[in-house]
């Protein structure tokens, strides 16, 4: 049986990765210009979509790369 660890990524999982990363840094960006904006932190502002669509997408490689064997 071979572990999650020494499987290879697919061509989905690699860009789901790269999706992941960049949102990524879009959500740390958007925190950083809006600190001291109230605005910035309001419920379905621009940085908790990008933070929420960060999860969803780090979420959705999770389960591509396990379903590669």
């Amino acid at each position: 049986m071979t572990t999650h660890w020494l499987r290879s990524p697919g061509p989905a999982t690699r860009a789901l990765m790269v999706l992941t990363v960049v949102l990524a840094i879009v959500a740390v960006v958007l925190h950083l210009t809006g600190q001291g904006d109230p605005a910035a932190s309001a419920p379905g502002s621009l940085r908790n979509i990008f933070v929420f669509a960060t999860f969803v997408s780090g979420f959705a490689t999770f389960l591509s790369g396990r379903r590669r064997s």
